[in-house]
């Protein structure tokens, strides 16, 4: 098929992918020069949160390249044992912060899952979720609907040792987990795809909310919302996107990925849109580069509009606070590692955070050290991610701060699981809740409308 059919279709020739890059997608062939730049140094091990918990050389950047060339050597085969090893791989990227070579290990490592994959050693219930919830967006809302009435009518009343606690392993959850809950509504249900502020738009921004804001923290969704139209921006929350698809391609399923990534481009090419504005690190980092870098998308229709929140609001917020703004509160941060590492994003939410009325700012040991979150990590690898956020939690209670504040819902995730199992008192917000209650309540200061793309 050529561009100009694919373009007739209704596909923008920037959203094309790039047919070439499709046959070695699977493969780690083409990254066999980079396997080689390897030194074996060793210094990823010293920043390698994983594998300083687990002391394991596979763990840590080293030992998995030295997997991967073994693989793409025929020296090994896809084996449980193979899969399992590079499945503990957080992909923080602190280790190529270190590497002398500049390595990219995070593309290796991700190649070798994708052809684990492609070969079938891949768990059936990953690949159910993958390829029938997340593929099929419009199966999520309701599900999660559900699953917030089980949360909230049955398992909040369960004890630990009801038998029914005894079954979340099943779905590989920990039993002992805090698990956050679903909301009863989607932040697209409580709005239009195109909500006005009061006064004359500054500007016309693109909303990419990401799943766990649409459907778990959707107080971070109605903060963001409250802040974009509290400096008079019109915000278009476009009801056609879906999963970023980090999850996904993430995992080896690259296939899926670029299916979900091509539904977000062409959910928001219609806008005639000046930015587009995420509160999730691990979105942002995947409309910015991953589309292009990794899913090989010769263009990204998105990636030079997208900004983190924090980014966005350092660059065009008049910062003219009218609200009461928070009570007189102690906060420190925590850096994700997709934000920090992976867009380079640190200064912009502290300067933010320090701008605050009624807040005194508090700078954490050791602030941009993985909390052991990753996504589905924490889920599939949950003991690890425990010690990880173990060593987090005791640099946060070191601060005596009352809020730990934070750009990620899976670092939130992460971060009260981690905090009330270790019995302490701070609250986790994201950065957006810390900074919205210094601006206008929504209601009075917006009409929300339903409209269609222009």
């Amino acid at each position: 098929m050529t561009e100009s059919q694919d373009h007739d279709q209704g596909v923008s020739q920037l959203a094309l992918f790039d047919k070439s890059h499709e046959a070695d997608y699977r493969t780690l062939g083409p990254l066999r020069s980079e396997i080689e730049r390897c030194l074996k140094c060793g210094l990823c091990r010293s920043v390698c949160p994983v594998f300083a918990e687990v002391l394991d050389e596979s763990a840590c950047a080293r030992g998995k390249i030295a997997l991967a060339e073994s693989l793409a050597d025929g020296e090994l085969t896809l084996s449980t044992i193979f899969s399992d090893r590079l499945s503990k791989c957080i992909n923080c990227k602190s280790c190529m912060e270190v590497c002398p070579s500049g390595i990219k290990v995070d593309e290796i490592v991700l190649a070798a899952r994708a052809e684990i994959f492609a070969r079938g050693k891949f768990p059936f219930l990953k690949k159910f979720i993958f390829r029938h919830l997340l593929r099929r967006g419009r199966l999520l809302p309701p599900i999660s609907k559900v699953l917030a009435f089980i949360e909230r009518k049955i398992l909040r009343c369960l004890p630990p040792s009801s038998p029914y606690r005894v079954l979340l392993p099943v779905i590989k959850i920990d039993r002992e987990r805090i698990l956050p809950i679903f909301a009863e509504r989607t932040l697209m249900d409580e709005f239009g795809e195109i909500v006005k502020p009061r006064g004359k738009p500054r500007m016309r921004v693109g909303f990419f909310v990401g799943c766990s804001t649409n459907l778990i923290y959707t107080n971070i969704g109605r903060a963001v919302m409250q802040i974009l139209l509290g400096e008079n921006f019109e915000v278009v929350i476009p009801h056609k996107q879906g999963c970023c698809g980090v999850p996904v391609y993430t995992s080896g399923d690259r296939s899926t990925g670029r299916e979900l990534a091509l539904r977000n481009i062409r959910a928001f090419e219609p806008y005639a849109l000046d930015a587009i504005v995420t509160a999730c690190a691990s979105c942002g980092r995947a409309l910015k580069t991953d589309y292009h870098e990794i899913l090989g998308f010769r263009k990204n229709a998105l990636g030079s509009k997208v900004y983190d929140l924090n980014e966005f609001l350092a660059k065009y917020a008049k910062l003219d606070l009218r609200g009461e703004g928070l009570n007189p509160i102690k906060v420190t941060y925590h850096d994700p590692c997709h934000l920090n590492r992976g867009q380079g994003i640190s200064a912009q939410p502290r300067k933010l955070l320090q701008a605050l009325p009624n807040v005194t700012y508090i700078e954490m040991e050791e602030a941009e050290r993985c909390c052991g979150g990753g996504g589905l990590f924490s889920f599939t690898h949950y003991e690890i991610a425990k010690e990880i956020g173990r060593r987090k939690a005791g640099f946060i209670a070191a601060t005596e701060a009352d809020v730990v504040a934070t750009s990620c819902p899976s670092c939130m995730m992460q971060l009260e699981d981690v905090l009330r199992r270790s019995g302490l008192r701070q609250r986790v917000m994201h950065v957006a809740e810390v900074l919205a209650p210094c601006y206008s309540a929504i209601e009075a200061s917006t009409e929300k409308t339903h409209q269609t793309a222009k």
